[in-house]
Parts: structure tokens; C-alpha cells; sequence
């Protein structure tokens, strides 16, 4: 009886030990005259280089970030790689020359119908340049729709057609702009996706990536890794670093899997390997806090958590985390998309 308590608890702290981890920083404006919650400014951002080279962090770009940490990157390198979202000229003039100033190199998912849409868009020949440069240039749709939404009278053959198109297009212009193959991966427009887009990328061959907190690791849903959203409104430095320095959960299953709701309370259920009573977890939907629900059975953790009061029409985020001790923490981030009875949200 003994040993076998022994072999459990054994086994439950194996699995809640710290995985091989790594943090994506996602960026869109850098440009103190756009809006603050898709921009950081120039002095924001070069803060943001300046601390994480103070601080140890290593720098890499995205396929090296990727490849490492399928290869199990080893959590105590603190790696993090850079990425922007879409065609901003505030990237190509600002973002990208503070990363070669530093040796970096940075990684833009370009909808590509916004090239050249505009005083604030980047233009062909700048998307050319980037990649002459050395920076990677990645698929973020052609026009940047809300993926997630049917069309009137659209079918569901007719939607995955729609939305093959807009990853594809995008994918030919970008491979005809560089003289390039182009990697089949995807940011997902607004960072919205369901159980349905997840299975297209898939079937397509691509990754597929958020705009939600939290860490990587190899085991994650390679359809949705995260990727922490920057803006001036999450731009100080000290909570920026509490995220980079997150790990995974060691999850196995999110319930439900998808984020699209009606609900005004919608119940979210994480199942974790290990035993999670006990162990500081906290979670949070707009700063406030949730009181999780944790069941322990057979080695596995039943996180059940729901709002106390009514979460936003539109997009809003549970937010998970737990003390892994070093300073750093678990963080798991869930991305919900309530809409009402009679349609969509407006953007």
C-alpha cells in the first residue's frame, strides 16, 4: 500500500514538472499615433528589446523557436521569438530595423489584400525587402476575414471553400512577392478559431496561430499556439515578463473545443495530467478572479471554472495560472466569442 502511494505521488509530481517551454510575442502598430489596442510605441517597443536582452532572453526566429521546441528546448533558456500581425508600414519602418539593430530577426503574418492599402500599409517592395532581409513572412489570410463566420445563405462547403481561398491566395501572392516557398503557416485573423478552421489547417498541412497567452511546448494543439498579444495597454514591464516567463500546463483536453458561445456564463473544463488540488491556481476573466472547481481521479485534474457575471459580447479570455516555483508560472489562456442570438459582433 505504501509503495504504491509513494509510486503515485511520484508519478503526479513528474507530470506537473516544468515541460520544455518557449514564449511567441505577438506585436501589430508599432506607432504611438495608432490605436492603443493594436499598438505599442516606438520607446514601448525598444524597451521591450533592450529588457529582454538585459534579462538573458534568447532571441530567435520563429522556425528556430518552432524547431526547438519540438525538439524539447530545454525551459531554463528563457526563448522567445518576435512576430507582427499584418501589413503595418510601422513594422517595415520601426519594428523590424530596432530587431537588426539587435542582430534579431522577426517574423509578419501579412494579409496580403492589405498590401498597399493605404498610407499606413506596407507595399510590395517592402515585403520583397523584408524577406531579402532575412525576416520570415507568413501566411495571415487575404483579406483578413472573420474566419470563424458563415456568410448569408453560405453552406458549410461553401464556407470551407471561402476560407481555403483566402489561405491559399494569400500564400501564392506572398511565394510570388519573395521568389520563395513560403511555409504553410497561419495566424488566424482577429485570432479567432473553432474546432472547424482548427481540422481545415490541419487537412491543409498548416500551423495554425492565436493571439492568447501562454507557453509552447511540443505537445500543445499545433493548430492554436499562443502567442502573447502586446499592446500599450499590456505594455509595462513587469507583467509583460510574468508571461514570458510562463509554461504550459501539461494539458490533455480543453472542454468544450470550441470558443464560439451564446452563453453569458460559459463553463470551461481543463484536463490536466497530475494532481492540481492544493497548488495555487488561480483564474481570472478581466482581472477578475474565478474560483476553479479541481476533482482528482486516476492521476488526471478536472479544472472547471465559469464567470461570475456575465462576459462581454465579443471576444474575451479565461485566464489560468499556477506558481511552478523560480519565479515562474503555468499559464493557460482560453479565447471565448459570445455572440447573441440574432448574429455577430461588430469589429
Amino acid at each position: 500500500m505504501v509503495r504504491t502511494l509513494v509510486k503515485t505521488v511520484m508519478l503526479s509530481l513528474l507530470l506537473v514538472q516544468p515541460a520544455p517551454a518557449a514564449v511567441i510575442l505577438m506585436y501589430h502598430h508599432i506607432d504611438a499615433g495608432a490605436p492603443a489596442a493594436t499598438s505599442v510605441t516606438p520607446e514601448q517597443f525598444n524597451e521591450h528589446l533592450d529588457r529582454l536582452s538585459a534579462e538573458g532572453f534568447e532571441v530567435v526566429r520563429l522556425d528556430d523557436l518552432i524547431e526547438q521546441v519540438r525538439a524539447g528546448a530545454d525551459p531554463r533558456r528563457k526563448l522567445v521569438a518576435i512576430t507582427f500581425d499584418d501589413a503595418y508600414r510601422s513594422i517595415y519602418e520601426v519594428g523590424l530595423p530596432a530587431l537588426e539593430a539587435r542582430g534579431w530577426q522577426g517574423a509578419v503574418f501579412i494579409n496580403t489584400g492589405g498590401v498597399g492599402d493605404g498610407p499606413m500599409a506596407m507595399t510590395q517592395e517592402m515585403v520583397t525587402d523584408m524577406h531579402r532581409r532575412g525576416h520570415l513572412l507568413l501566411n495571415h489570410s487575404h483579406s483578413h476575414p472573420h474566419m470563424v463566420r458563415r456568410l448569408d445563405r453560405e453552406t458549410e462547403l461553401d464556407w470551407r471553400q471561402r476560407i481555403r481561398g483566402e489561405i491559399e491566395q494569400a500564400q501564392q501572392k506572398l511565394a510570388e512577392w519573395t521568389g520563395a516557398d513560403v511555409l504553410p503557416w497561419l495566424a488566424w485573423p482577429y485570432g479567432e478559431q473553432t474546432r472547424d478552421l482548427r481540422g481545415l489547417s490541419r487537412d491543409m498541412g498548416y500551423l495554425g496561430f492565436g493571439q492568447q497567452s501562454g507557453a509552447l511546448d511540443a505537445s500543445i494543439d499545433w493548430q492554436n499556439i499562443p502567442r502573447i498579444p502586446v499592446n500599450r495597454q499590456y505594455a509595462g514591464w513587469s507583467s509583460l515578463r510574468e508571461k514570458l516567463l510562463a509554461l504550459p500546463f501539461p494539458l490533455r483536453a480543453t472542454l468544450p473545443e470550441d470558443g464560439v458561445t451564446r452563453l453569458a456564463r460559459p463553463e470551461l473544463t481543463l484536463v490536466l495530467n497530475g494532481d492540481w488540488r492544493g497548488r495555487q491556481l488561480q483564474c481570472f476573466i478581466g482581472g477578475k478572479l474565478m474560483q476553479p472547481t479541481v476533482r482528482f481521479s486516476d492521476g488526471v485534474s478536472e479544472v472547471t471554472l465559469r464567470a461570475a457575471t456575465d462576459i462581454p459580447i465579443g471576444r474575451s479570455r479565461y485566464n489560468c495560472t499556477a506558481f511552478a516555483g523560480d519565479g515562474r508560472y503555468y499559464w493557460h489562456s482560453w479565447v471565448w466569442m459570445r455572440r447573441t442570438d440574432s448574429g455577430w459582433y461588430p469589429e
